[in-house]
């Protein structure tokens, strides 16, 4: 059974913050412990870390980051009343879905995340046996915390086990709170050395090896958490997409002379991308998905598709395959417009001479010119569901502007398909283009 919850969506605008699925937080952890974090609570996350890191990365030519020393700090077990006092509140507002509460805690939510952390709160009954492992933080007054917990779904007889990275500080009137906003590279880089400590590595693996454990041994918890994942992205698409049918977008206004880049032409960008860490290759963009093999720091990949889900296709051994995006950076990137308008003035051309020179070949010579046309005259148009997560782009590039994000179980409404795999659609009152293959009747 699900709980039910009151809407949040007037949380729109609110402070930014790192509410996302605990998966995310591969930053913190080693790669074994990031698979927990992903499966057992999308609630307990630190995906704002990525942002951080990114901003950090964008400013760090203008302005030199703290470099804080880090010391072979022996991590503590229940150490601080207050921090212990801190995080069973933020436990406890999680399995309640308790919006408010979370972002005064966790500081700086976004709208996706408040929505992603009420989503799960309803297969939540309660997330319990929670142990705090801190270590002292790069600034004064700060902790990392590792927190130990256990899941318990409704559902679902046994307890799932999980551990979550917080970085924890101290404001200016002296109370704790999660810091989800941190813009300095060497607070960063601190957590990111002191959470590959050996006691760490080693907590992380004793807890991934209970939770992989568990689910590989139990058939029905494993299709529990797909469901969960599956019904969660689906009600914060739902979400979002009411509230979007009833905001104002500033860009509709201009639309109608950047849609596209310029017509007839196709931007094609080809990217090839280094892991910074040790990961996961899957067969699909799925946490659950067949595990192909595994990165080495600093391996190559040519990037064949940035999804909009957090994830990228990629070659692999001359197949495809799939990696998190944000464990790459892009080594080089080429970007070529290709000219359609010649090549497809030149194929009716051909067509039309064919018909003309044979009247018993006008049949398969309007058959070929149909097949070479960048419309698939076939392909179904009208009201269609969006299977996933996706860019909604002015133009058929994945490297276009993206107007805004589509979400799983949104409806659109389909204008043409395309040969090169995009479909021109409408979506609240804009024109746009996606992906056919995230499209279904």
């Amino acid at each position: 059974m699900r709980k039910k919850k009151n809407s949040v969506t007037n949380w729109r605008n609110e402070k930014k913050d790192i509410f996302a699925i605990l998966g995310d937080n591969k930053k913190f952890l080693m790669p074994a412990i990031l698979l927990v974090a992903v499966v057992i609570t999308v609630v307990i996350a630190v995906s704002a870390n990525h942002r951080a890191t990114e901003i950090a990365a964008n400013t760090a030519t203008e302005a030199e980051s703290t470099t804080f020393e880090v010391t072979e700090a022996t991590m503590e077990e229940n150490a601080y009343p207050e921090v212990n006092a801190l995080v069973e509140r933020y436990y406890a507002a999680s399995a309640a879905g308790d919006a408010e509460a979370l972002a005064e805690i966790y500081k700086g939510l976004d709208e996706t995340e408040i929505l992603k952390a009420v989503a799960t709160s309803e297969y939540i009954d309660k997330i319990d046996n929670i142990t705090v492992y801190t270590k002292p933080g790069p600034v004064e007054g700060s902790y990392v915390a590792y927190v130990y917990n256990e899941v318990k779904l409704f559902d679902y007889e046994g307890k799932v086990p999980g551990l979550e990275t917080l970085y924890i500080c101290t404001d200016e009137n002296g109370n704790l709170y999660i810091n989800g906003d941190i813009a300095d590279a060497g607070e960063l880089d601190y957590i990111k050395q002191i959470s590959v400590q050996a006691d760490v590595i080693d907590l992380n693996n004793k807890v991934a090896s209970r939770y992989n454990e568990m689910v590989s041994g139990d058939e029905a918890l494993a299709e529990l958490l797909t469901k969960m994942r599956s019904g969660v992205q689906v009600s914060v698409g739902e979400a979002l997409a009411t509230s979007e049918a009833t905001t104002p977008d500033e860009s509709a206004v201009e639309e109608s002379s950047t849609e596209e880049t310029e017509p007839g032409k196709t931007t094609i960008t080809t990217r090839i991308i280094k892991a910074t860490d040790v990961i996961n290759i899957r067969s699909s963009d799925s946490e659950t998905a067949d595990i192909l093999d595994k990165t080495t720091q600093g391996q190559e990949f040519k990037e064949l598709e940035a999804l909009a889900n957090g994830w990228s296709k990629v070659e692999y051994k001359g197949k495809e395959a799939y990696v998190k995006t944000e464990f790459f950076e892009v080594v080089s990137e080429e970007t070529t417009v290709v000219d359609n308008s010649e090549e497809n003035t030149e194929e009716a051309d051909n067509a039309s001479a064919a018909a003309a020179s044979s009247a018993a070949s006008t049949d398969s010579s309007a058959a070929a010119s149909t097949e070479s046309s960048t419309k698939v005259s076939s392909a179904k148009t009208g009201k269609m569901t969006v299977t996933d997560s996706v860019k909604f782009r002015k133009g058929q590039s994945t490297d276009s502007e993206a107007i805004t994000t589509i979400y799983a179980g949104s409806t659109v409404n389909v204008i043409e398909q395309y040969a090169s795999g995009w479909a021109k659609i409408e979506y609240n009152n804009k024109t746009g283009y996606i992906k056919s293959e995230f499209l279904k009747d």
